[in-house]
């Protein structure tokens, strides 16, 4: 938990540009090729720090005693002697971009922190991933082939990749520390209502609002009292409903316009939501709708 200090010092260090001591040099680029067994044992840097970049993937990070899961467009920072390890899923490996950084000062931040240390060290999929992508795409190749002024395009490559990184953090600490659960969990629910006829899965939602999905979950859970999947499904029971009472379409139709294309799967369901099946549903409230039209 943070001190209302550390608080403080957050909403400082939030609405305060970016600004360079001394800038980054690049120390090493790497890149992890996809091996469903790799994994780096607990480790640290002391005289540097690093980024990695996951390009696709899963894999489970431990970085100062706290578990980490992370995939596709997060990035990881560590801060220079920050212990870590880190372990590839094997059933989806990682594939990363990684890079060693020496030189750093950040103002507001000791010498070769990229991050201050009570932010979180993974920045979630965000609208700035597919760019930091490239920049480290970039690096690995200018450091690999080391063409001509390839130290100084690297260079150039890594501060603007650190400088999007702030905008991230910035912008995923900025809405954590302004955002209730319950705001979200009604973002959460928003975008399920306009969505709803879509074949979504939770994965959908979460990279659309840019959270982790597990996150995304829990606090909606805790706000509605359901899990996301089980409002999205209510809310076809629910539109189903109002379409077998007020038009003339038959079940199949309803079960494809709230999408679902296989009829028998949309009839258990409904079933097991309202314990009527939907032709029975239709039946029994065709009555009451024509008694609420001519008391």
């Amino acid at each position: 938990m943070k001190s209302s200090n550390n608080k403080d010092y957050d909403v400082e260090y939030l609405n305060t540009p970016l600004k360079f001591k001394k800038p980054p040099v690049l120390a090493y680029a790497g890149q992890v090729g996809g091996n469903p067994n790799w994994n780096f044992p607990s480790h640290k840097h002391d005289d540097l720090s690093e980024i990695i970049y996951i390009c696709e993937g899963e894999g489970t990070f431990i970085i100062h005693n706290k578990s980490y899961t992370a995939k596709k467009g997060d990035i990881l920072v560590y801060n220079a002697g920050i212990i870590h390890e880190e372990y590839s899923n094997p059933s989806n490996p990682l594939i990363t971009y990684f890079c060693g950084i020496s030189n750093l000062a950040i103002e507001q931040l000791k010498e070769l922190c990229i991050i201050p240390f009570q932010f979180e060290p993974v920045i979630r999929k965000n609208q700035y991933s597919d760019q930091i992508g490239n920049y480290f795409s970039h690096i690995f190749e200018e450091s690999s082939l080391k063409g001509d002024g390839y130290e100084i395009i690297c260079q150039g490559l890594l501060t603007s990749s650190i400088a999007l990184i702030h905008r991230a953090l910035k912008l995923q600490n900025f809405k954590s520390e302004t955002q209730d659960s319950n705001t979200l969990a009604h973002r959460i629910k928003e975008f399920i209502d306009k969505n709803y006829k879509k074949n979504l899965k939770l994965e959908d939602i979460a990279d659309a609002l840019f959270i982790n999905k597990y996150y995304l979950s829990h606090v909606f859970k805790e706000q509605m009292q359901m899990t996301p999947i089980n409002y999205l499904i209510n809310r076809r029971i629910g539109e189903a409903k109002n379409l077998l009472v007020s038009t003339e379409l038959k079940i199949g139709e309803i079960a494809r316009i709230m999408g679902y294309d296989n009829t028998n799967y949309f009839t258990l369901l409904f079933k097991k939501m309202t314990g009527e099946t939907p032709r029975q549903f239709k039946e029994n409230h065709k009555k009451n709708l024509y008694y609420l039209k001519n008391p």
